[in-house]
């Protein structure tokens, strides 16, 4: 829920660690697994994607584990069922991740009394269109207690950024690049410059993504961001090595993001 995003930021002695899971993927049973793996690992935060047949904002990896899981017959009904149980078993805030023809399928009133009744605590919606649709997503999420988290990414028009901004609570996502979703070598410095920007516009946290594969990359965004969002690295992981590599890899980010280690 809202409180307790705001409490974890509020509270943090440390940069917080966002990792992403696609439901269903490589199978009902792993993707749980792997949920747990990553609360076991310190995972601050866990978002959970609803599996589409059209992710524009997830590149090759992302988007393979979509299909993936879409042709295992995940649907949304499934996933909510997922984050319902480990909601109920795990200390870690669960994040709804999906693109928003799935909230427009399902009813934006419905979706959001979903969300709330899985005990997920927030969602995060990347394409929403904020001036094109009649009802409020932003404040049916915030009447469920949950938390409405944008994406923000540098190729943004200045006066779009307060616009998609409104509604907001929790935290908000800002990705470190455009394009999609991937693991990259270096993080450029265009993005790092884009969290200033956004900084200035919002009082609230702000969780930074796309293309972080490696623990520097975390050292890069201490001071910068308030936690970091780990994705396509954590799935490319898992498809060479298994959970070991994502347990490993985990592990490794968490010592660098200890309070021990500034």
């Amino acid at each position: 829920m809202t409180n307790e995003i705001s409490s974890l930021f509020r509270n943090r002695e440390r940069l917080l660690l966002m990792t992403h899971v696609v439901a269903g993927y490589p199978d009902p049973a792993t993707s749980r697994a792997t949920v747990e793996t990553m609360a076991g690992q310190g995972a601050d935060l866990i978002e959970i994607q609803i599996p589409f047949s059209d992710p524009l904002a997830d590149g090759p990896t992302i988007t393979a584990a979509n299909r993936i899981a879409l042709e295992n017959g995940t649907r949304p009904r499934d996933c909510f069922a997922m984050v319902r149980d480990l909601s109920a078993r795990l200390s870690t805030p669960l994040l709804i991740m999906t693109y928003v023809n799935i909230p427009f399928q399902m009813g934006l009133e419905r979706f959001a009394a979903a969300c709330a009744e899985a005990g997920a605590a927030g969602a995060i919606i990347p394409d929403l269109p904020r001036d094109e649709i009649d009802e409020d997503l932003p404040a049916l999420l915030s009447e469920h207690g949950l938390a409405h988290v944008p994406v923000l990414s540098p190729g943004m028009r200045p006066d779009r950024i307060r616009p998609v901004l409104e509604g907001a609570s929790g935290f908000v996502y800002v990705t470190l690049r455009t394009g999609v979703t991937g693991a990259l070598s270096e993080i450029g410095g265009r993005g790092l410059d884009f969290i200033d920007i956004v900084r200035k516009a919002t009082p609230l946290p702000i969780a930074a993504g796309f293309g972080i594969s490696s623990p520097e990359h975390i050292r890069l965004l201490e001071g910068k961001a308030d936690a970091v969002v780990v994705g396509s690295r954590v799935i490319d992981l898992f498809n060479r090595e298994g959970l070991d590599g994502v347990r490993a890899f985990l592990e490794g980010c968490r010592k660098i993001t200890s309070p021990d280690n500034h």
